[in-house]
């Protein structure tokens, strides 16, 4: 789980033109966008491509997301979003069922609380979602701190989320989430980009979604 609280989300698709971008002069208001990411719920179709062991790699499958539903984090009452991925990658001739489910924790106020899937992380500071936000701004969200299970007995290293803000059309603007994984030497494991088309009143499209696996070379593309 590298993203704000579970892979994939967002409400739609579009193509990216960048040729035609232009800096919009409006406010956005990126914390009600951010709600209404966590709101969204939706199926998105995915690839896997690149290379393990000297061997090309492909893969392709669905990421299904949910809304907010009740639940706990830490033994507290949250808000729970859940992503299912289902699918299958080959490679050397072999084939491999891709299963499994992320779980994000927000509180009542929408702020950051951790994840739990085939890691556990929670939140390690203060998690910073601005207002609003202009073209070209961009700021760290939040860190946690990401460990094998919920016992929190072996840590992992830590994920980064981050934000930007770039030039798309007049009235919108292209509103990017980086989550950066690493190991606890301080090295990039993992990068997962999501990609939005953003309107001053903080409604969001899903342009698109990539993970990358810094030790595999393996892409996912959303």
């Amino acid at each position: 789980v590298g993203s704000l609280v579970a892979c994939g989300g967002g409400s739609g698709g579009g193509t990216v033109a960048a040729s035609a971008a232009v800096t919009s002069i409006d406010t956005f208001q990126l914390k009600t966008a951010y709600v209404n990411y966590l709101n969204t719920a939706g199926s998105y179709p995915f690839t896997v491509t690149g290379t393990l062991s000297g061997f090309s790699v492909t893969g392709s499958g669905i990421s299904t997301v949910s809304s907010l539903t009740s639940g706990t984090f830490e033994g507290a009452a949250a808000l729970v979003k859940t992503s299912t991925v289902t699918g299958s990658v080959t490679a050397n001739g072999n084939t491999v069922s891709l299963a499994s489910t992320g779980t994000g924790y927000v509180d009542s106020n929408y702020t950051q609380l951790g994840a739990s899937g085939t890691e556990y992380s929670v939140i390690s500071g203060a998690v910073t979602v601005p207002l609003t936000a202009r073209v070209n701004d961009t700021g760290v969200w939040y860190s946690s701190n990401r460990y094998t299970t919920n016992a929190k007995t072996t840590l992992l290293g830590t994920n980064t989320v981050s934000f930007v803000m770039e030039p798309d059309t007049a009235s919108t603007a292209y509103m990017t989430i980086i989550s950066t994984l690493k190991n606890t030497g301080g090295t990039v494991t993992s990068t997962q980009t999501q990609k939005y088309r953003i309107t001053p009143a903080g409604q969001l499209t899903r342009i698109r979604e990539t993970l990358l696996d810094n030790t595999s070379n393996i892409v996912i593309s959303y």
